[in-house]
């Protein structure tokens, strides 16, 4: 039993850093095709920590280093759970899963923690169908990066028993 959480928890975790990396990677070219400071994107997560710093335009090695540490821990975050909550369903279902996971993410970073650390500012002027839909694509890259790890749990099987034999 704990060879199997630590299995889902440890594929969950790979699973939730590539979708961070990826997940980052989209949001970069979103900016440079808005023509946006692409250093914002990955200052953006350190802002609870580093307030109006994170928020200034240009580079700053420092910020970036904890805009982008902080944004793929919380992925890892997210990807493990996503393993640990989803380890031992079929491998169909876990890429549905994933696209509804998105959403979860999405609502609950969006609704809960950005409020609670002082950026719902950024939840609010945020375009909604964006925000779902890269977070869906998160999800479901969670999910697809999760599946070389999930193993579909075993059924019961019942009892073999065996007729009285006759003699």
């Amino acid at each position: 039993m704990a060879d199997r959480r630590g299995h889902a928890l440890g594929g969950g975790a790979l699973a939730g850093l590539i979708a961070g990396v990826l997940m980052s990677v989209w949001l970069i070219v979103m900016a440079i095709a808005r023509h946006q400071d692409v250093w914002m994107v990955m200052k953006g997560a350190a802002a609870p920590f580093l307030h109006e710093r994170a928020a200034r335009p240009g580079f700053d090695a420092g910020a970036v280093a904890l805009g982008v540490l902080c944004h793929l821990s919380i992925a890892v975050i997210w990807g493990a759970l996503f393993g640990l909550v989803f380890f031992g369903i079929p491998k169909g279902a876990t890429i549905v899963a994933g696209l509804v996971y998105g959403i979860v993410v999405w609502l609950v970073m969006y609704y809960i923690v950005l409020q609670a650390v002082g950026l719902g500012r950024i939840a609010s002027s945020s375009p909604v169908g964006p925000a779902v839909l890269s977070h869906m694509g998160f999800g479901l890259v969670i999910a697809l990066a999760f599946l070389p790890f999930q193993r579909t749990r075993p059924q019961a099987t019942p009892p073999v028993t065996r007729a009285p034999v006759a003699y």
